[in-house]
Formats: C-alpha cells, sequence, structure tokens
C-alpha cells in the first residue's frame, strides 16, 4: 500500500471516530446527525465545481450508495440508543471489513495476497475481541446489548457495501464532488423521517444549542470520506477499506478516556490484534 493512501486512511479514521463520538453525546442524535449532513453539504458545496461529473454515466452508483448510506445512518443511531459507543463502534467499523473482503472479490475483481488476507483477519479477530467482552458482560441484564449487536452487524453490512459502490465510482469520477453528492442523497432520503418524527421545533432546538458541534461533525463527516475515497481511488478498495478501521482503536480509547466505559485487558488485546492486521495489510499484503 502506498504511504500516501496509508496516510490519508489514518487522518479519515481520526476524523471518523471523532464526529461518532460527538454524535453519541448529542440528546436528539438523528436529528444532530441529519443537521450535520446538510451543514457538511453546505459547507463542501464548492466542491461540485472543482471537476466536471457526469450524472449520465454515475447515476447508478449515486442512488445505490445513497440508499445504502441512508439506511447506515438510521441504523448507527439507533445502534448508539442501544449500546455504549466502544461496543457499538468497534462492532460496526471493525466487521466492515470481512463483508468488504466479499463484495470487492466478486464485484471489483480484487483478488487480495494471502497476507491480506491474514491481516484482515487479524483485524476482524480484534474486533470480536474488543466488542465481543461488553456484549458477553450485558447480556444477562436486558434484551439492549442484543439488540445494539445486530444493529451494529447490520451497520457494518452497509459500510461494506457502500464502500464497495463508492470504491468502483471513484475509480470513474474525482472523489470531490462525488462526495458532496453521494452524502447529499441519503440526506434527502431521510429528510421526510426526521421532519415527520421530531418535527421543526425540535430542529430548531437542536441547532441553536448544539450548532457548533453540529458544523463540526458536518466538517469532519465529509472530509474524513473524501480522504477515504481518495484513497480508495489509488488502492485496493478491500485493503484501504481494512486499514481505515484503526479507528475502532481510537474509538475504544476515547469511550474509556471521555466516556466513562471500561476498556480493560481484554479489550487492549483485541486493540492490539486490530493494529497488527492493519500493519499487515499496509505492510506486507
Amino acid at each position: 500500500m502506498q504511504l500516501t493512501a496509508l496516510g490519508l486512511l489514518l487522518a479519515a479514521a481520526m476524523m471518523h471516530t471523532t464526529w461518532n463520538l460527538l454524535v453519541k453525546r448529542a440528546k436528539e442524535k438523528q436529528v444532530f446527525i441529519w443537521c450535520s449532513l446538510i451543514a457538511g453539504i453546505i459547507i463542501f458545496s464548492p466542491l461540485l465545481l472543482t471537476s466536471p461529473i457526469s450524472l449520465i454515466s454515475i447515476w447508478p452508483f449515486l442512488i445505490s450508495s445513497a440508499f445504502v448510506e441512508a439506511i447506515y445512518y438510521i441504523t448507527l443511531i439507533r445502534a448508539y440508543e442501544n449500546g455504549d459507543f466502544s461496543l457499538v463502534y468497534p462492532m460496526a467499523r471493525g466487521a466492515a471489513p470481512a463483508f468488504l473482503l466479499v463484495w470487492a472479490t466478486f464485484f471489483l475483481g480484487e483478488r487480495p495476497r494471502i497476507f491480506g488476507i491474514v491481516g484482515i483477519l487479524l483485524l476482524v479477530f480484534g474486533l470480536i475481541v474488543v466488542g465481543g467482552k461488553a456484549w458477553w458482560t450485558l447480556r444477562k441484564a436486558s434484551g439492549l446489548s442484543k439488540s445494539a449487536l445486530t444493529l451494529a452487524l447490520g451497520v457494518a453490512c452497509c459500510i461494506s457495501i457502500y464502500t464497495a459502490i463508492d470504491g468502483a465510482a471513484v475509480h470513474q469520477v474525482s472523489p470531490l464532488p462525488y462526495t458532496v453528492l453521494v452524502i447529499a442523497l441519503p440526506t434527502v432520503f431521510i429528510t421526510p423521517v426526521v421532519v415527520k418524527r421530531y418535527g421543526t421545533d425540535a430542529i430548531l432546538e437542536e441547532w441553536r444549542v448544539n450548532w457548533i458541534r453540529i458544523v463540526l461533525v458536518g466538517l469532519f463527516t465529509l472530509l474524513a470520506y473524501i480522504l477515504a475515497l481518495k484513497a480508495y481511488s489509488i488502492t485496493r478498495v478491500s485493503y484501504a477499506g481494512s486499514v481505515r478501521e484503526i479507528s475502532v482503536v481510537f474509538a475504544a480509547f476515547v469511550g474509556w478516556r471521555w466516556l466513562g466505559e471500561n476498556f480493560g485487558v481484554i479489550r487492549l488485546v483485541g486493540s492490539i490484534f486490530i493494529f497488527v492486521g492493519i500493519l499487515v495489510i499496509a505492510f506486507i499484503g
């Protein structure tokens, strides 16, 4: 893997962890993230002028990716409402590479080398260790932990699908205008759901109270995705999508350090497996 791609993915992972942390702390999370997406689209809308893009040639990518991303955002919010940040985030982000490996192999024609597969397996195992501890501990308390696990795996499936779609798209168009369009469409899709469920008063109140954090999340969301898509355009999508998940190590640490969630030896060991898997993918695979 090129060092440029690795650097882009590490930066994207840090930004992704940051905006997920800010969303977790929001009161009305679905309203918060919807407002953030709108803010991000407005901030980055000038990118639509940077490179000509043929909607005729890429509309299948845009529509399908946007639809899956709309499901992703809704499922992610539900997952955070049912489980710890340091459980949901690692399971959601870390299980995705296993799904992505399948899609990239069969639909993108990628053939990862043996060390690449080993690295992905190490990463996924680390995720099972990191996220599985919390689920196992909470399993007798209520059904919420099981719901969070199911939702997190649903998020992982969505991530893998739209990553494969977008990875194919950025080999045909510039990642800059494509990112704005592919984020704008799911925002349009979820708008009726948000407005109907919460009403304009709740939306305006969320903006009034949290507008600074909303703008920051919008900024980080789109910038992180721009960096990731740029990496997808210069390296294997299955590898890049896996390396990007180093954010789970950042997330587990953040959940422990700032949200008062338990970390412990088991999550530390799992994080090490994730980190080693990413190193194998990046430098050997």
